[in-house]
């Protein structure tokens, strides 16, 4: 799993210099996160597109960060090896950008970060195709519960929790379902074959 160990090691290194500069390891700083590319309507929707895709490589504290990538890994570890490279990447980075668009269209005065609208996207992606003849059965129903329980759980604990930015995962999550669907048509039994597990 190349790429999300990449895309891991992105996140982290980005995190490090953001604090190296000054920001709080806890809580982050919405005036830094600005500087280094975040998400805010005003500006990202006034010539700085490039924030819907920085935005998703910075996090607001050390929790924020180890949340997101704990998720990442263990979605990565299931699904890059079904998608491989590249389709991994593109999923990642569109339905990434779909959900910060939606973030801050939702959140006009707010200020986003972070890779959980791309990473509820992997999830949708994975939920999708596990509805799919793509895996063995055995396989798919074990982890269809799994992928299910854990995706209703974020949902439900959001609820609950300030700060979360139910916009993005809700438009990440919606969009790599359709995104599956779709990657469906491109893999073949032995691209289900390559299921860890």
């Amino acid at each position: 799993m190349p790429i999300t160990l990449l895309l891991i090691g992105m996140n982290v290194i980005v995190f490090l210099l953001t604090t190296l500069t000054g920001m709080d390891i806890w809580w982050g700083n919405g005036e830094q996160l600005l500087h280094w590319g975040a998400n805010y309507w005003p500006l990202t929707m006034h010539s700085q597109y490039w924030r819907l895709l920085t935005s998703m490589f910075l996090h607001a504290g050390l929790w924020h960060l180890f949340t997101n990538m704990l998720g990442l890994f263990i979605v990565g570890m299931f699904l890059e090896p079904v998608l491989r490279r590249y389709r991994f990447v593109i999923t990642y980075l569109l339905t990434g950008i779909l959900a910060d668009y939606a973030s801050i269209w939702y959140h006009k005065s707010a200020v986003g970060v972070g890779a959980s609208g791309a990473i509820f996207g992997l999830y949708g992606v994975f939920l999708a195709l596990l509805t799919t003849s793509l895996f063995r059965p055995s396989a798919r129903k074990t982890l269809l519960v799994s992928i299910s329980l854990f995706v209703a759980l974020n949902f439900v604990a959001a609820l609950f929790a300030v700060g979360i930015d139910n916009a993005a995962h809700l438009t990440g999550f919606l969009s790599g379902i359709v995104a599956g669907y779709i990657l469906f048509f491109t893999l073949t039994k032995a691209d289900g074959a390559r299921l860890p597990g």
